[in-house]
Protein backbone atom coordinates (compact mmCIF):
# COMPACT_ATOMS: atom_id res chain seq x y z
CA UNK A 1 0.00 0.00 0.00
CA UNK A 2 2.89 2.31 1.06
CA UNK A 3 5.23 1.79 -2.68
CA UNK A 4 1.55 2.08 -4.51
CA UNK A 5 0.51 5.62 -2.66
CA UNK A 6 4.17 7.02 -3.52
CA UNK A 7 3.85 6.19 -7.13
CA UNK A 8 0.51 7.37 -6.80
CA UNK A 9 1.84 10.59 -5.47
CA UNK A 10 4.53 10.45 -8.06
CA UNK A 11 2.31 10.75 -10.45
CA UNK A 12 -0.15 13.48 -8.99
CA UNK A 13 3.54 15.39 -8.98
CA UNK A 14 3.28 15.66 -12.48
CA UNK A 15 0.09 16.65 -13.06
CA UNK A 16 0.58 19.49 -10.78
CA UNK A 17 3.75 20.48 -12.39
CA UNK A 18 2.02 20.03 -15.89
CA UNK A 19 -1.16 21.79 -15.53
CA UNK A 20 0.62 25.11 -13.77
CA UNK A 21 -0.03 24.33 -10.60
CA UNK A 22 3.35 24.14 -8.77
CA UNK A 23 2.68 26.99 -6.90
CA UNK A 24 -0.60 27.20 -6.57
CA UNK A 25 0.41 27.49 -3.33
CA UNK A 26 2.99 29.81 -2.75
CA UNK A 27 3.45 28.87 0.70
CA UNK A 28 4.83 25.98 2.78
CA UNK A 29 3.31 24.57 4.88
CA UNK A 30 0.33 26.89 4.69
CA UNK A 31 -1.13 27.13 1.34
CA UNK A 32 -0.29 30.87 1.50
CA UNK A 33 0.14 34.22 3.96
CA UNK A 34 -3.61 33.96 4.84
CA UNK A 35 -4.64 30.54 4.45
CA UNK A 36 -2.87 26.97 5.82
CA UNK A 37 -5.69 25.69 3.05
CA UNK A 38 -7.26 27.17 -0.16
CA UNK A 39 -9.06 26.05 -3.12
CA UNK A 40 -10.31 29.30 -4.26
CA UNK A 41 -8.85 28.49 -7.67
CA UNK A 42 -8.27 25.30 -9.59
CA UNK A 43 -4.31 26.05 -9.72
CA UNK A 44 -4.09 25.94 -5.65
CA UNK A 45 -7.04 22.83 -5.54
CA UNK A 46 -4.86 20.72 -7.63
CA UNK A 47 -1.81 21.70 -5.58
CA UNK A 48 -3.98 21.58 -1.80
CA UNK A 49 -5.15 17.74 -3.31
CA UNK A 50 -1.31 16.87 -3.40
CA UNK A 51 -0.21 18.26 -0.25
CA UNK A 52 -3.37 15.70 0.96
CA UNK A 53 -1.77 13.13 -0.72
CA UNK A 54 1.26 13.67 0.57
CA UNK A 55 -0.11 13.27 3.86
CA UNK A 56 -2.19 10.59 3.58
CA UNK A 57 1.16 8.38 2.41
CA UNK A 58 2.76 9.25 6.06
CA UNK A 59 0.38 7.32 7.29
CA UNK A 60 0.81 3.64 6.08
CA UNK A 61 4.68 4.71 5.74
CA UNK A 62 5.21 4.89 9.44
CA UNK A 63 2.80 1.88 10.51
CA UNK A 64 5.00 0.22 7.79
CA UNK A 65 8.45 1.30 9.87
CA UNK A 66 6.78 0.03 13.44
CA UNK A 67 5.20 -3.13 11.82
CA UNK A 68 8.76 -3.56 10.75
CA UNK A 69 10.63 -3.63 14.55
CA UNK A 70 7.52 -5.27 16.22
CA UNK A 71 7.06 -8.43 13.62
CA UNK A 72 7.30 -11.58 15.05
CA UNK A 73 9.32 -13.80 14.58
CA UNK A 74 11.56 -11.23 13.82
CA UNK A 75 12.12 -10.83 9.32
CA UNK A 76 15.72 -10.78 7.98
CA UNK A 77 16.64 -7.68 6.31
CA UNK A 78 13.30 -5.66 6.54
CA UNK A 79 13.61 -3.00 8.80
CA UNK A 80 16.17 -0.91 6.98
CA UNK A 81 14.13 -0.89 4.04
CA UNK A 82 11.05 -0.02 6.55
CA UNK A 83 13.31 3.15 8.03
CA UNK A 84 14.44 4.39 4.36
CA UNK A 85 11.03 4.49 2.90
CA UNK A 86 9.93 6.34 6.05
CA UNK A 87 12.99 8.46 6.44
CA UNK A 88 12.91 9.43 2.32
CA UNK A 89 9.48 10.15 2.46
CA UNK A 90 9.30 12.85 5.36
CA UNK A 91 13.16 13.91 3.41
CA UNK A 92 10.89 14.55 -0.15
CA UNK A 93 7.97 16.51 1.54
CA UNK A 94 11.11 18.74 3.15
CA UNK A 95 12.10 19.46 -0.59
CA UNK A 96 8.55 19.57 -1.59
CA UNK A 97 8.62 22.51 1.03
CA UNK A 98 11.69 24.01 -0.36
CA UNK A 99 10.87 24.09 -3.64
CA UNK A 100 7.67 25.74 -3.20
CA UNK A 101 9.90 28.74 -1.15
CA UNK A 102 12.62 28.58 -3.92
CA UNK A 103 9.77 29.26 -6.65
CA UNK A 104 10.53 25.81 -8.18
CA UNK A 105 13.64 25.73 -8.60
CA UNK A 106 14.67 22.85 -11.19
CA UNK A 107 16.87 21.52 -8.99
CA UNK A 108 14.41 20.94 -6.02
CA UNK A 109 12.06 19.86 -8.41
CA UNK A 110 14.42 17.42 -9.74
CA UNK A 111 15.29 16.10 -6.38
CA UNK A 112 11.63 15.88 -5.51
CA UNK A 113 10.66 13.54 -8.37
CA UNK A 114 14.10 11.53 -7.78
CA UNK A 115 13.59 11.02 -3.88
CA UNK A 116 10.26 9.41 -4.82
CA UNK A 117 11.99 6.96 -6.84
CA UNK A 118 14.38 5.77 -3.77
CA UNK A 119 10.86 5.66 -1.75
CA UNK A 120 9.48 3.48 -4.00
CA UNK A 121 12.90 1.50 -4.50
CA UNK A 122 12.86 0.96 -0.38
CA UNK A 123 9.06 0.19 -0.64
CA UNK A 124 9.48 -2.77 -3.14
CA UNK A 125 12.78 -4.33 -1.04
CA UNK A 126 10.41 -4.35 2.07
CA UNK A 127 7.54 -5.77 -0.29
CA UNK A 128 10.11 -8.58 -0.95
CA UNK A 129 11.70 -8.77 2.21
CA UNK A 130 8.55 -9.63 4.19
CA UNK A 131 7.54 -12.31 1.36
CA UNK A 132 7.14 -15.76 2.14
CA UNK A 133 8.80 -16.92 -0.65
CA UNK A 134 11.80 -14.85 -0.60
CA UNK A 135 15.41 -16.57 -0.25
CA UNK A 136 16.91 -13.97 1.75
CA UNK A 137 18.77 -15.45 3.64
CA UNK A 138 19.89 -17.77 1.50
CA UNK A 139 24.37 -17.46 0.91
CA UNK A 140 23.91 -18.88 -2.78
CA UNK A 141 22.76 -16.08 -4.88
CA UNK A 142 23.63 -15.11 -8.28
CA UNK A 143 25.00 -11.26 -7.22
CA UNK A 144 28.04 -12.34 -8.71
CA UNK A 145 26.45 -14.36 -11.38
CA UNK A 146 26.20 -13.10 -15.01
CA UNK A 147 22.62 -12.29 -14.78
CA UNK A 148 23.02 -10.56 -11.03
CA UNK A 149 25.59 -8.38 -12.48
CA UNK A 150 23.49 -7.74 -15.50
CA UNK A 151 20.65 -6.92 -13.99
CA UNK A 152 22.90 -4.76 -11.65
CA UNK A 153 24.28 -2.54 -14.61
CA UNK A 154 20.33 -2.23 -16.08
CA UNK A 155 19.21 -0.79 -12.48
CA UNK A 156 22.39 2.00 -12.68
CA UNK A 157 21.56 2.48 -16.45
CA UNK A 158 18.10 3.21 -15.73
CA UNK A 159 18.21 5.28 -12.98
CA UNK A 160 20.92 7.30 -14.98
CA UNK A 161 17.91 7.52 -17.77
CA UNK A 162 15.63 8.96 -14.44
CA UNK A 163 18.19 11.56 -13.89
CA UNK A 164 18.58 12.52 -16.94
CA UNK A 165 15.15 12.44 -17.86
CA UNK A 166 14.50 15.35 -15.20
CA UNK A 167 17.46 17.42 -16.44
CA UNK A 168 15.24 17.16 -19.44
CA UNK A 169 12.20 18.42 -17.40
CA UNK A 170 13.98 20.92 -15.68
CA UNK A 171 15.26 22.58 -19.00
CA UNK A 172 12.24 22.33 -21.22
CA UNK A 173 8.78 24.02 -21.12
CA UNK A 174 6.77 22.35 -18.51
CA UNK A 175 7.97 23.83 -14.91
CA UNK A 176 4.97 23.62 -13.31
CA UNK A 177 4.58 27.87 -13.60
CA UNK A 178 4.79 29.58 -16.53
CA UNK A 179 7.41 31.97 -15.60
CA UNK A 180 10.50 30.12 -13.52
CA UNK A 181 13.73 29.22 -13.54
CA UNK A 182 15.14 26.53 -15.85
CA UNK A 183 18.29 24.76 -16.16
CA UNK A 184 20.48 26.43 -18.71
CA UNK A 185 21.32 23.54 -21.14
CA UNK A 186 20.30 23.10 -24.67
CA UNK A 187 16.86 20.88 -24.90
CA UNK A 188 18.40 19.16 -27.96
CA UNK A 189 21.90 18.25 -26.36
CA UNK A 190 20.22 17.17 -23.10
CA UNK A 191 17.58 14.91 -24.57
CA UNK A 192 20.13 13.51 -26.64
CA UNK A 193 21.98 12.74 -23.25
CA UNK A 194 18.19 11.17 -21.99
CA UNK A 195 17.85 8.81 -25.03
CA UNK A 196 21.65 7.18 -24.91
CA UNK A 197 21.31 6.33 -21.89
CA UNK A 198 17.54 4.87 -22.12
CA UNK A 199 19.08 3.01 -25.40
CA UNK A 200 21.65 1.61 -23.23
CA UNK A 201 19.94 0.57 -20.91
CA UNK A 202 17.53 -1.20 -23.58
CA UNK A 203 20.94 -2.70 -24.90
CA UNK A 204 22.00 -4.12 -21.71
CA UNK A 205 18.11 -5.87 -21.14
CA UNK A 206 18.62 -7.70 -24.82
CA UNK A 207 22.00 -9.30 -23.34
CA UNK A 208 20.49 -9.91 -19.89
CA UNK A 209 17.66 -11.59 -21.98
CA UNK A 210 20.38 -13.34 -24.14
CA UNK A 211 22.16 -14.60 -21.51
CA UNK A 212 18.90 -16.75 -19.87
CA UNK A 213 17.83 -17.93 -23.15
CA UNK A 214 18.65 -21.05 -21.95
CA UNK A 215 15.50 -21.60 -19.68
CA UNK A 216 16.87 -22.68 -16.21
CA UNK A 217 14.48 -23.06 -13.92
CA UNK A 218 16.86 -20.59 -11.10
CA UNK A 219 15.90 -18.03 -13.42
CA UNK A 220 12.22 -18.26 -14.22
CA UNK A 221 11.68 -14.99 -12.00
CA UNK A 222 14.31 -13.45 -14.10
CA UNK A 223 12.94 -14.04 -17.03
CA UNK A 224 9.56 -13.22 -16.07
CA UNK A 225 10.70 -9.76 -14.73
CA UNK A 226 12.52 -8.93 -17.47
CA UNK A 227 10.15 -9.85 -20.19
CA UNK A 228 7.95 -7.03 -18.36
CA UNK A 229 10.49 -4.89 -18.22
CA UNK A 230 11.15 -4.83 -21.74
CA UNK A 231 7.63 -3.83 -22.70
CA UNK A 232 7.31 -1.23 -20.84
CA UNK A 233 11.04 0.35 -21.79
CA UNK A 234 10.21 -0.25 -25.40
CA UNK A 235 6.55 1.69 -25.05
CA UNK A 236 8.28 4.73 -22.60
CA UNK A 237 10.89 4.64 -25.39
CA UNK A 238 8.46 5.20 -28.24
CA UNK A 239 6.27 8.00 -25.84
CA UNK A 240 9.67 9.74 -25.29
CA UNK A 241 10.74 9.83 -28.89
CA UNK A 242 6.77 10.97 -29.62
CA UNK A 243 7.05 13.25 -27.36
CA UNK A 244 9.75 14.94 -27.99
CA UNK A 245 8.86 15.29 -31.97
CA UNK A 246 5.32 16.77 -31.13
CA UNK A 247 6.56 19.60 -28.77
CA UNK A 248 5.92 17.71 -25.37
CA UNK A 249 1.98 17.87 -25.11
CA UNK A 250 1.22 17.49 -21.60
CA UNK A 251 -1.03 14.72 -22.08
CA UNK A 252 1.80 12.32 -23.53
CA UNK A 253 4.47 13.70 -20.70
CA UNK A 254 2.08 12.61 -18.10
CA UNK A 255 1.83 9.18 -19.83
CA UNK A 256 6.02 9.24 -19.83
CA UNK A 257 6.05 10.11 -16.00
CA UNK A 258 3.62 7.58 -15.20
CA UNK A 259 5.96 4.53 -17.24
CA UNK A 260 9.09 5.76 -15.78
CA UNK A 261 7.36 5.39 -12.38
CA UNK A 262 6.03 1.99 -13.70
CA UNK A 263 9.46 0.79 -15.32
CA UNK A 264 11.58 1.98 -12.12
CA UNK A 265 9.00 -0.80 -9.91
CA UNK A 266 9.86 -3.30 -12.48
CA UNK A 267 13.94 -2.51 -12.70
CA UNK A 268 13.50 -3.26 -8.69
CA UNK A 269 11.76 -6.16 -9.14
CA UNK A 270 14.09 -7.42 -11.31
CA UNK A 271 17.07 -6.56 -9.43
CA UNK A 272 15.79 -8.60 -6.73
CA UNK A 273 15.09 -11.55 -8.73
CA UNK A 274 18.17 -11.55 -10.41
CA UNK A 275 20.23 -11.15 -7.46
CA UNK A 276 18.47 -13.61 -5.04
CA UNK A 277 18.30 -16.19 -7.29
CA UNK A 278 19.81 -19.42 -6.08
CA UNK A 279 22.91 -20.62 -7.91
CA UNK A 280 23.64 -24.00 -9.02
CA UNK A 281 25.19 -26.11 -6.37
CA UNK A 282 29.03 -27.64 -6.80
CA UNK A 283 28.89 -31.03 -6.35
CA UNK A 284 30.56 -32.44 -3.19
CA UNK A 285 32.79 -35.30 -3.30
CA UNK A 286 32.26 -37.49 0.13
CA UNK A 287 35.93 -39.01 0.92
CA UNK A 288 35.61 -42.41 2.82
CA UNK A 289 37.99 -43.09 5.70
CA UNK A 290 40.32 -45.71 4.79
CA UNK A 291 39.56 -49.22 6.48
CA UNK A 292 43.00 -50.46 7.98
CA UNK A 293 42.45 -54.38 7.75
CA UNK A 294 44.15 -56.28 10.85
Amino acid sequence: MTTAGVCLLTVAGGIVRLTGSGLGCDDWPNCNSERFVDVSSGHTAIEQINRLLSGVIGIPTLLLAIAAFRVRPRVSGLRWPAVGVLVSVLANGVVGGIAVRTDLHPAFVQSHFLLAMVSIAFGIIAVHRSSPGSNRSSPATSWHGRPGQLAAVLTALTAAALVTGTVVTGTGPHAGEQDVRRFGFDISNVARMHSATVLMALAVAGLLAWTIRDGADSTAGVRVALSGWIFVGLLQAAVGYTQYFNGVPELLVGIHIALATGLWVMTIRLLLAAVETPTPQHKTMIVQPAVTRA
